[in-house]
């Protein structure tokens, strides 16, 4: 069935790019195995095009790209430091984020908060909101015991969050990104 798919995705981009048939084998191998690949030549060839057409057919898979220049620093490239994260007592956004209790006392309270819009004169939700905002936020504070003063990046829509990466005109980037 992979195999299948994989055929039909090939025929599709050799109907596209003329005499590329190489590059687009090359790249379907890539896929397949999970392997890095670097692809040189002179402008002009279609390898960019090429590889655009694969990953418009590649479904779920996140992508990352970025037409390198000279102005292209690490930080865009693969996240920048979560200054959050060097605050002591203070708990990193990503690790917020990801916590699954830390995400469902929050829909709670945001639930308490709309009852309580709806009737302010309902002491019940005033009750349960202050309940569960001191719940969070003790919450909270043991989260910032495990994670705080834990240096972090954070590398949202970045190459270390991307199973496909494309980095285009890289002899163009700054010695420092290219390494």
């Amino acid at each position: 069935m992979l195999r299948d798919k994989m055929l039909a995705v090939m025929e599709e981009v050799n109907s596209e790019a003329a005499e590329r048939r190489e590059l687009v084998q090359t790249i379907a191998l890539a896929l397949l195995s999970g392997s890095n690949l670097f692809i040189l030549g002179a402008p002009g060839q279609a390898k960019s095009f090429v590889v655009n057409e694969f990953r418009k057919r590649i479904t779920g898979a996140k992508q990352f790209e970025r037409l390198l220049s000279r102005q292209t620093d690490e930080e865009a490239l693969f996240g920048r430091l979560d200054l959050a994260s060097l605050i002591p007592g203070a708990v990193p956004a990503q690790v917020l984020e990801q916590d699954g209790t830390y995400r469902m006392l929050r829909q709670e309270l945001a639930q308490a908060a709309e009852d309580f819009r709806a009737d302010s004169a309902d002491n019940a939700a005033a009750t349960r909101m202050q309940g569960l905002t001191e719940k969070l936020e003790q919450y909270r504070k043991g989260l910032s015991l495990l994670h705080g003063g834990t240096p972090m990046t954070i590398t949202a829509g970045k190459i270390p969050d991307a199973h496909i990466c494309f980095l285009d005109e890289i002899f163009s980037a700054p010695v420092a990104a290219r390494q």
